[in-house]
Parts: C-alpha cells; sequence; structure tokens
C-alpha cells in the first residue's frame, strides 16, 4: 500500500495540472474575447454631434482618398490661426496609422489635449469636432481669423487635406464651404462666448 501512495499522488498531480491548464485557457480566452470587445469592436466610434451651445462646432462626411486601407481611414480637425500656427485638435480618429495624418502631425506635434479621440475609422460618415477658444494649454485666444483643417487618409502615405476659414468674433457665423476631396458637406458654425 505505501508503494501505491506515490503512483497516486503523481496521477493526482497530472490532473490537478491537466484541470490547471484548462482553467488558464479559458481565462486567457475570456481576456481575449474582452479585448477584443472593449477595444477592437469599437473601432467605428459611435460618433455624436457635439452639445456645446457657444464656440465653434464642425460637422464633415468623410470618403476615400483612393487608398489601399478604405473604407478604413485615419482622420483628424483641428485649428490653425491666420499664420498657420497650431492652435488646438478638436478631434483625430487613428491608432496605428497616426504618423501618416502628416498635415497634422507637423502643425500639432501629436497634439490631443482636449480633443476627441478614437481608433481607426472602420467606415466612412460624418464626423464632429468643437471648440470653445481655447489653445492647447487652455487659454482663451484672442478674436480673430482661423482656419479649421481636415486631414484623412485610407493609405501608407498622405491622404487629403482642406482647410476653411471662418471668423471667432462677437457675431455668429454660419458656412457650408464646398465639397473637397474627402470631405462633403462640411459645417462650420461660431457662436460667442
Amino acid at each position: 500500500m505505501l508503494a501505491c501512495a506515490p503512483k497516486n499522488r503523481t496521477k493526482n498531480i497530472r490532473q490537478n495540472m491537466k484541470q490547471k491548464s484548462k482553467i488558464q485557457a479559458q481565462i486567457s480566452l475570456i481576456l481575449v474575447v474582452l479585448v477584443v470587445l472593449t477595444f477592437g469592436c469599437n473601432t467605428n466610434n459611435t460618433i455624436s454631434a457635439p452639445t456645446n451651445t457657444t464656440g465653434l462646432t464642425v460637422s464633415v462626411v468623410t470618403s476615400s482618398a483612393d487608398g489601399i486601407y478604405a473604407p478604413k481611414n485615419v482622420v483628424a480637425i483641428w485649428i490653425e490661426n491666420s499664420d498657420g500656427q497650431f492652435i488646438k485638435t478638436l478631434t483625430v480618429y487613428a491608432k496605428a496609422r497616426i504618423s501618416y495624418l502628416t498635415n497634422w502631425e507637423s502643425a500639432s506635434g501629436g497634439n490631443t489635449a482636449d480633443a476627441l479621440t478614437g481608433a481607426t475609422q472602420t467606415t466612412h460618415g460624418t464626423i464632429y469636432g468643437s471648440w470653445n477658444g481655447t489653445d492647447a494649454k487652455g487659454f482663451t485666444v484672442p478674436d480673430g481669423n482661423y482656419k479649421v483643417c481636415m486631414e484623412l487618409t485610407d493609405k501608407n502615405s498622405t491622404g487629403s487635406y482642406s482647410s476653411f476659414n471662418f471668423t471667432k468674433g462677437i457675431t455668429t457665423e454660419s458656412l457650408k464651404p464646398g465639397n473637397t476631396p474627402s470631405f462633403s458637406t462640411v459645417t462650420i458654425k461660431w457662436v460667442p462666448l
């Protein structure tokens, strides 16, 4: 009977190891599913229109830049002053190919302070941005002429870029500029703060 004890103990240890391996595999699978659900399934962010009643609101319908990844795309919207100096990023949807937003990267240095950010878009649709009249450091900028800049790419290089002038001032301004490559139905509205 003593000779059987080590054999039974070894058998029990093997069974315990198999059971632990199964449990670890199940936990790993659950973690993978959670990561995919958390990060992978939300790549076409549910984008809601801004709710601000003052400041700047921007909306634009995006379309392909004729790249190999279309309809997947990365996109950015930001503000520059009339001299072309970066003021603030409003929206960036990009992850792996963010470096191909070359105009935005060059202007902003990748600054996303207070910006609406998200993953690479899986389809085209309406993108929004809003601005409270402050720069990336949170300081209110003076009234004057500014530009809403937009960039989109669906390839491993620079895609489409457009900019639209508007005036930040004491009066309301609503603009509907013409369509440009990858950007249509653009609306820009400034309401004094």
